[in-house]
């Protein structure tokens, strides 16, 4: 089995219980977890999640938000 990349002593066990309660969130409500449909709103709504992350290193982030930030400001 492949080992996580995130060293043990920086992981955030509370991220596995958030997108848990995202997932039920997202199956159970009627209202969409994202407002603007497609990849731009889903972006914007993880971009905007993003600095609350511990599980990713500094250079993870700092390249999923460059990614994000393009698809947000795309079209």
């Amino acid at each position: 089995m492949k080992s996580p990349s995130q060293p043990e002593d920086r992981r955030d066990p509370a991220l596995f219980t958030t997108l848990r309660e995202s997932m039920v969130a997202a199956v159970t409500n009627e209202r969409p977890a994202v407002r603007d449909a497609g990849p731009q709103g889903a972006a914007r709504a993880l971009r905007a999640a993003l600095p609350e992350q511990t599980v990713l290193s500094d250079a993870e982030r700092l390249l999923l938000h460059e990614w994000l930030k393009r698809l947000a400001d795309a079209g």
